[in-house]
């Protein structure tokens, strides 16, 4: 919760490069938020490389909403409040509140733009002079295979299509719009097209909610797209 996005990432890429066996690159499987740390470190670092990326139920294209968290709790309690005094894009929040870098309220798209730390960097969502990072592109572009898992029930992550790339339209907090409809996608800003049309992306979807999948789904992904005789999984 308390560590921004851009710390996560840092720290990563610090145990990666300091992992011998993982310099020639490595397969990576990230769970909910992890994989927006590791799509954070593929646009940003990506050295050593990913060469495969299975992302379960992760938090993609972001969230219109906090996860589910019950009021009954006095740490949800405290969050709830601090955020609606000062604003998920303060500086106050984004500094210290993880969820709040990649909370994209597309009906307040100028603010989110303005004011939020990490996810509209690595969307290269930016527009002006020295705001667009090729490097991110090309770094995600260089992926082998991304392979993108959604919970057909999820609570957790608003909209749940987030886990496909897909999100809510520009201007709306309700009308969904899909992956390959979406201007992230029409204009690559970040690789994904690219990685569509070289056939590298491949789409599941699992029953019920957030991270509720069974054991055997999870050995039949990892069997089908990292298990060859030289891969290393983190």
């Amino acid at each position: 919760f308390f560590m921004t996005m851009e710390k996560q990432v840092d720290q990563f890429a610090r145990v990666v490069r300091a992992d011998s066996e993982l310099s020639g690159g490595f397969n990576a499987l990230g769970f909910s938020q992890g994989n927006t740390v590791l799509r954070g470190y593929i646009h940003k670092y990506n050295d050593p490389p990913v060469k495969t990326f299975l992302s379960i139920h992760g938090v993609l294209m972001g969230v219109n909403g906090l996860p589910d968290c019950p009021l009954t709790s006095g740490l949800c309690r405290l969050l709830a409040s601090v955020i609606s005094h000062v604003g998920v894009y303060s500086s106050f929040v984004q500094d210290r509140l993880a969820q709040a870098n990649y909370f994209r309220d597309a009906a307040n798209l100028e603010a989110y733009r303005a004011s939020c730390h990490f996810l509209p960097f690595i969307n290269n969502e930016i527009q002006g002079p020295g705001n667009q990072n090729s490097i991110h592109k090309s770094n995600f572009e260089s992926l082998q295979k991304l392979v993108l898992v959604m919970a057909q029930n999820d609570s957790m992550v608003h909209p749940k299509e987030s886990e496909h790339f897909g999100y809510f339209k520009d201007g709306s907090r309700t009308e969904l719009v899909a992956m390959r409809d979406a201007p992230w996608y029409k204009e690559d800003w970040f690789g994904l097209k690219s990685l569509d049309e070289a056939k590298k992306i491949e789409f599941h979807s699992t029953p019920g909610n957030h991270l509720r999948f069974k054991k055997d789904f999870l050995v039949e992904m990892v069997q089908r797209y990292f298990v060859t005789e030289s891969s290393v999984v983190v």
